[in-house]
């Protein structure tokens, strides 16, 4: 399934989503302002399409979560090994890069771990046109890893996606990953 059509797809289903919740809650407040008694074949009927949703919701879940790449990796997780491992830090609102800059093959394994002493942090990775890449939250004396396949050759920044004080704007690493492509050297 390409992204353009799964991204129609999750716009009619959250479409729907929202008006079926707008038409559960004019069911409940019809319920409460009715006089008397609700009869029991209301409520039935209320929690029998409650249960229906709620069923159609977890079967859209399951469907769709094979479609974000990460969750294919993180089954195999203990099976991949990674083509290049990259050690980040993140002290005191600066990440700390390894020499040399960060250069890695389109298509190749790549394992982030990012590492932080002091606060919570955000690292994400943001391509050239602005678009994220991924990002995950590094927490200090915890492992933090990431294993991630670029697709595309281009230049990548780094960003803290978590705010952590007034300082974490200066959390920004343009250009700082560099994905060649195939052919290049």
């Amino acid at each position: 399934m390409n992204v353009l059509s799964l991204a129609l797809y999750l716009r009619i289903f959250y479409a729907a989503l929202v008006l079926i919740v707008v038409s559960l809650m004019v069911f409940y407040v019809r319920g409460l302002t009715t006089k008397g008694e609700t009869s029991g074949r209301l409520k039935a009927v209320f929690y029998g399409w409650l249960g229906f949703l709620v069923a159609v919701a977890i079967l859209f879940h399951l469907l769709t979560a094979w479609q974000i790449p990460w969750v294919r990796w993180e089954i195999k997780r203990a099976e991949i090994v990674p083509n290049r491992e990259f050690a980040l830090n993140a002290k005191q609102h600066r990440f700390t890069l390894p020499a040399g800059g960060l250069k890695v093959r389109q298509g190749e394994v790549v394992k982030f771990k990012v590492t932080s002493s002091d606060l919570t942090y955000g690292f994400g990775v943001f391509h050239e046109s602005g678009a994220m890449e991924f990002q995950m939250q590094v927490l200090p004396g915890h492992s933090n890893e990431i294993i991630w396949i670029f697709k595309d050759p281009g230049k990548y920044s780094i960003r803290s996606t978590e705010y952590a004080g007034p300082e974490t704007e200066q959390m920004y690493l343009k250009d700082s990953i560099t994905v060649l492509s195939g052919e290049e050297k």
